[in-house]
């Protein structure tokens, strides 16, 4: 037995999005009504509501209605998550037993940091689910990992929008951060010294795929104190072996 929607406007929303297929790729007002016996006026303001949102587009040469770019851009938020996730978990469960830290990881999307998993060593009892939380990219080792290969334009866009501080060692400084950015290019992994959070550091790396564009990026990362000279060189070579290993499987 179908359960009744808890909220049964949202349920009546996607109802809409579903009347879409490949079939049937543009839908009228009047079409998606018929289609689920709901008024015109409903149809009308769930469509206008998704099509502001950028879940749907109008075709204004005949009034009708489409699945938008955000689709797209869900779908393959989803579609990347799942080979990348599948491709790097054993080797971040490698990391985290070499390290004994918390291995993330994390893709870019949009100007953040998108977190899709992270693996804590064997003796933790406990665990916490990250997956799906964002962060600034300027003041995460993930987050600078990726940023150290964009563009310049794209770096200044991400900078355009304010660098925030959110610890006393967060980098608000453009050209200090430029510089942090190139340094982490030139050595090849990036380092998160309290930036994003007091009293924990991170060791970053990216992750690029056959075309050499960066997909994603690993981290290790734990208490402040454990990260010395010597263990961020560790660190960071346990993330250049594994990083390697997963590139040849992408």
């Amino acid at each position: 037995m179908e359960e009744t929607p808890k909220v049964k406007t949202l349920h009546k929303s996607l109802k809409v999005l579903e009347c879409f297929s490949e079939k049937r790729p543009e839908l009228g007002i009047t079409e998606i009504s018929e289609m689920l016996g709901l008024y015109k006026s409903n149809v009308f303001n769930i469509l206008t509501t998704f099509e502001q949102a950028g879940y749907v587009e109008k075709n204004n040469e005949n009034n009708k209605y489409r699945l938008g770019s955000k689709i797209l851009e869900l779908a393959y938020i989803i579609s990347s998550n799942i080979d990348i996730r599948r491709i790097c978990l054993p080797y971040m469960q490698e990391i985290s037993d070499k390290s004994n830290e918390i291995v993330y990881l994390g893709m870019p999307y949009k100007n953040e940091v998108l977190y899709l998993d992270a693996v804590f060593p064997r003796s933790t009892v406990l665990t916490k689910s990250i997956m799906g939380e964002k962060a600034p990219l300027y003041c995460t080792a993930i987050g600078k990992a990726m940023m150290a290969y964009y563009s310049e334009n794209a770096i200044m866009e991400i900078i355009s929008q304010g660098l925030n501080k959110l610890t006393n060692n967060t980098i608000t400084d453009k050209d200090k951060l430029i510089e942090e950015l190139k340094r982490t290019a030139s050595r090849g992994y990036s380092i998160d010294n309290m930036e994003h959070e007091y009293g924990i550091k991170c060791v970053g790396k990216a992750i690029f795929n056959r075309k050499g564009q960066v997909v994603a990026a690993l981290s290790i990362s734990g208490p402040s104190l454990r990260f010395t000279n010597q263990n961020i060189e560790y660190f960071a070579s346990l993330l250049d072996k594994n990083v390697k290993l997963i590139m040849e499987r992408l």
